[in-house]
């Protein structure tokens, strides 16, 4: 399964947490050779050749501006050739457990997985975990309640719902990982849902930051000045403004001015929207916002900030974007907010575990399944309609696999 992005042979450590800086170096040094190859006249009394260092300076900086829009653009992904046949096995009950219904970010992938589970020939449920570990721990039981054979959580870890993970495995259901992390110990899921090869559940999370940190890096021409936002109810969230802090830090060309700590519950009851647009107000001067779940922008966010009047402001979805996230982005500029995402395919990733689940119940090793992330704008990467998909046709390669073609 071929990857946009590689990692190098001498490590596991992908190639994106080392080679990015190295990368934009290199572009900038040949922008500035460059210029001084065609500067045969330098502007000073003496005729002979210059180049300012201001002029020199800005060069390298819009060099490694593009440098890193290109990394996030390009993205990272599979394009799942050659999945292992498998035979989804008969009379599955499954269970869904969406991270809240009332917001699309989670939403969206339970219905996929709710399909695909379907399309596998399995019975397909859903429960409501209502953005709340509690809520979550009453839909594991609803699902254990409702004779599940295999469980799997969209938009939360093991840890935020510990107990009734350990009531599930104990009554014989099998748990499978929704692009969440089996962060309990011991572990408790059969299995979690396997990206790209060369990276690790955390790493995933980390890119999505990365791409995020490129991609407003590069809008902003090398100076940024951020407010980041941190889903704490679950561990991924700090692992998105990792990636975001760390990319920013060694692009060496931005700030974080403050960190914000959401949860679950303050997104279920709005109010995190006064606590963002407060922040905005007491720092007129950043001009980044970054956010790791698309569906805060559409539970009053991004219209609160538009009806603020803030201009100039770059607003980065890094994570989980769906087809609402892309309507705003389609809506074009406003009130000259800038607006883009790093979003991976969703629905790809449900379809993803699906396939995880088919074949730890069939005794496989779980495969890569890849879901893209890239870097999409109004002018890069965005589907004419609906969610981003990604660029290869994932529903084939399953149905393929499953024997369902």
């Amino acid at each position: 399964m071929s990857q946009h992005l590689s990692t190098d042979s001498r490590t596991t450590r992908p190639t994106w947490l080392r080679s990015g800086r190295r990368a934009a170096r290199l572009a900038a040094l040949g922008a500035v050779v460059a210029l001084a190859g065609t500067t045969l006249v330098g502007c000073g009394s003496s005729g002979s050749n210059s180049t300012s260092a201001s002029d020199s300076t800005s060069t390298t900086v819009d060099a490694a501006a593009q440098t890193a829009l290109a990394t996030a653009y390009k993205g990272l992904g599979s394009d799942l050739a050659n999945l292992p046949k498998v035979t989804p096995k008969a009379g599955v009950n499954f269970y869904v457990i969406s991270c809240g219904q009332a917001v699309s970010s989670c939403s969206a992938p339970t219905q996929a997985m709710m399909d695909a589970a379907k399309a596998a020939g399995w019975s397909a449920h859903m429960a409501d975990g209502k953005l709340s570990p509690d809520g979550f721990a009453a839909a594991i039981r609803q699902a254990i309640a409702g004779g599940a054979n295999v469980i799997v959580p969209v938009g939360f870890d093991c840890q935020a719902a510990q107990a009734a993970f350990q009531e599930a495995k104990k009554a014989g259901i099998t748990v499978v990982g929704g692009g969440g992390p089996d962060d309990c110990k011991p572990a408790l899921w059969a299995s979690e849902r396997p990206w790209v090869s060369g990276y690790t559940g955390v790493q995933e999370w980390n890119t999505f930051g990365q791409f995020g940190a490129d991609w407003a890096y590069g809008q902003n021409g090398g100076d940024v000045k951020a407010i980041t936002l941190t889903a704490s109810t679950n561990s991924w969230g700090q692992w998105i403004t990792d990636g975001f802090n760390a990319e920013l830090k060694k692009l060496g060309g931005g700030s974080v001015e403050q960190n914000i700590d959401i949860s679950d519950p303050e997104t279920a009851d709005g109010s995190f929207v006064q606590k963002v647009t407060t922040a905005l107000l007491a720092h007129p001067d950043v001009n980044v916002l970054q956010v790791p779940v698309g569906g805060w922008l559409n539970a009053g966010l991004y219209q609160a900030i538009v009806s603020s009047g803030r201009k100039n402001l770059t607003i980065v979805v890094g994570g989980q974007s769906d087809a609402s996230t892309m309507d705003l982005i389609r809506k074009g500029t406003q009130n000259g907010i800038k607006l883009g995402a790093t979003p991976q395919a969703q629905e790809w990733g449900a379809w993803g575990s699906i396939d995880t689940a088919i074949r730890v119940l069939a005794g496989q090793k779980p495969v890569d399944i890849g879901e893209e992330i890239q870097a999409v704008d109004a002018d890069h990467n965005l589907p004419k309609s609906g969610a981003y998909q990604g660029s290869v046709d994932w529903k084939s390669a399953f149905l393929t696999s499953w024997g369902k073609a």
